[in-house]
């Protein structure tokens, strides 16, 4: 089992939409890092259902967890 999480500011919400109904949410997220970057601002960028995607505000901390379970 691998576990990664990331910690990280909010730095941009999307609401996209398909066919003008909302389908998702765009977000965008810049990793606290300790090391200078040679590569753009925003280090993820998530496609989140609107439900999640709306619940998140810009410029406060996020916490992104990838966990994997090789079963």
């Amino acid at each position: 089992m691998v576990k990664i999480s990331l910690r990280g500011k909010c730095k941009h919400v999307l609401l996209t939409t398909s066919n003008g109904v909302p389908a998702r949410c765009v977000v965008k997220v810049e990793l606290d890092h300790d090391i200078p970057l040679t590569y753009d601002l925003y280090d993820i960028g998530l496609f989140v259902p609107t439900e999640f995607g709306t619940l998140l505000e810009v410029g406060l901390p996020v916490t992104v967890t990838l966990e994997q379970n090789g079963n």
